[in-house]
């Protein structure tokens, strides 16, 4: 029973978050930044999460290629796995191509096809003034415009893929982790892999984060997963101390349908510590102190102060309501407002807290200040923030009449 209370309990913590939330994903925004480094005009599109506007947090970002297609595919992604406590809310920050075969190639090559002829590609190589312009350029701007937190995260696909792996191994210190989907280790007869592993020999240690994956692209005559394997074996006979990292082959997947899949994986890779460890219970182990140990571990990890989430801390409060631990609850609940003042939903939560301890009168006040908040921010939860005040007045109604009685 007590568990089933609960989960109910979590339940309705979670059905609460949700409809506080727009139901419509964020519109990433359109900028047009010209580059003095590549002498062009290029267009970023730019994804902020859910409820940017109404927070006053940083965000870690996520630098990727191959825009605007992968950018909502990677935002849903990120919001699901935000929503079920895996990882932090991201800034996707999506790279439009002008020539993805000049820019995301390291070396200036050809490809030899199978039946020995040649494609050209004349304009190949540009990989390092490309990274110049990210590192000079984009990334400034970016750190100008939004509020972003010193974790950044590098994400491609194909040429993109291959573009990760090199923008690790030649300059290491401008991301903290790496996304290479379908690594073109294969270009230039395997030239960014051999300095791979030249890179890896020659380093003890490395903090970073690594997540590389091949689709069904092992098939002969291609050698992509061939050079895939070499890396994976590489990096399993021994990676550098600090480096986390993992591989995933999809033989299920083609070269465009595994995207959803290795970004998926290779972000739970990156955040794979960020869940909260529970009790048998499911409660946070150590409770409130637990929680706040936990992440302040993770502040130490990932190099900047990342509070408890609102819907975490929420979770919590509300399964101490339902193990009846009211005052202990009210107390989290209050500390959900000191850190998240601009959500509603802090205040109603409060308020329930306030109402189960038969505090009427202070869960009128904060469902009042929910509904006026919801209100400001057009939160889509203010008919339910309106019914718990409906709800609270009919028992301050209720327990007047009783006393009246009683007299």
């Amino acid at each position: 029973m007590k568990l089933r209370l609960l989960f109910l309990f979590q339940l309705s913590c979670f059905l609460s978050v949700a409809s506080a939330q727009e139901v419509s994903p964020p519109v990433p925004q359109r900028l047009d930044i010209h580059s003095n480094v590549l002498k062009e005009d290029r267009v970023i599109w730019v994804r902020t999460p859910p409820g940017y506007q109404q927070s006053k947090a940083v965000y870690p970002v996520v630098y990727q290629t191959d825009a605007p297609g992968h950018v909502n595919e990677i935002g849903s992604t990120i919001d699901f796995l935000v929503n079920n406590n895996r990882m932090p809310p991201l800034i996707v920050v999506g790279i439009a191509n002008t020539d993805r075969n000049r820019d995301l190639t390291p070396t200036h090559a050809d490809i030899k096809n199978p039946d020995g002829t040649v494609t050209a590609f004349p304009t190949s190589g540009g990989a390092d003034r490309f990274l110049d312009f990210i590192q000079t350029e984009l990334i400034p701007e970016i750190e100008k415009r939004y509020r972003t937190a010193p974790y950044r995260i590098f994400a491609g696909h194909s040429f993109g893929g291959l573009l990760a792996i090199h923008a690790l191994i030649t300059r290491p210190d401008l991301f903290n982790a790496y996304i290479a989907v379908s690594p073109s280790l294969q270009w230039d007869d395997g030239h960014t892999l051999r300095r791979a592993q030249q890179f890896f020999a020659t380093h003890a240690e490395l903090k970073k984060a690594l997540f590389f994956s091949l689709a069904n692209e092992d098939t002969p005559p291609n050698p992509m997963g061939e050079n895939f394997e070499q890396l994976r074996k590489t990096l399993a006979a021994g990676a550098p101390k600090g480096l986390t990292w993992d591989s995933a082959h999809y033989p299920d997947e083609d070269h465009g349908s595994t995207v959803l899949r290795a970004h998926y994986a290779g972000l739970r890779t990156i955040f794979a510590d960020w869940q909260v460890p529970r009790d048998e219970n499911g409660l946070p182990g150590g409770g409130l102190v637990g929680l706040q140990q936990h992440f302040q571990k993770l502040s130490e990890r990932f190099g900047y102060h990342i509070p408890v989430p609102e819907n975490t801390m929420n979770n919590l409060g509300y399964q101490l309501m339902g193990a009846k631990k009211l005052d202990e609850a009210i107390a989290v609940f209050k500390q959900n407002v000191e850190l998240y003042p601009g959500s509603a939903n802090v205040y109603d939560s409060l308020g329930e807290g306030l109402e189960a301890a038969g505090k009427f009168d202070s869960a009128t006040q904060n469902f009042q200040k929910a509904i006026e908040m919801a209100t400001k921010n057009k939160d889509g939860a203010l008919p339910e923030f309106k019914r718990h005040l409906e709800r609270v007045a009919v028992e301050v109604k209720a327990a007047a009449s009783k006393n009246a009685n009683s007299h």
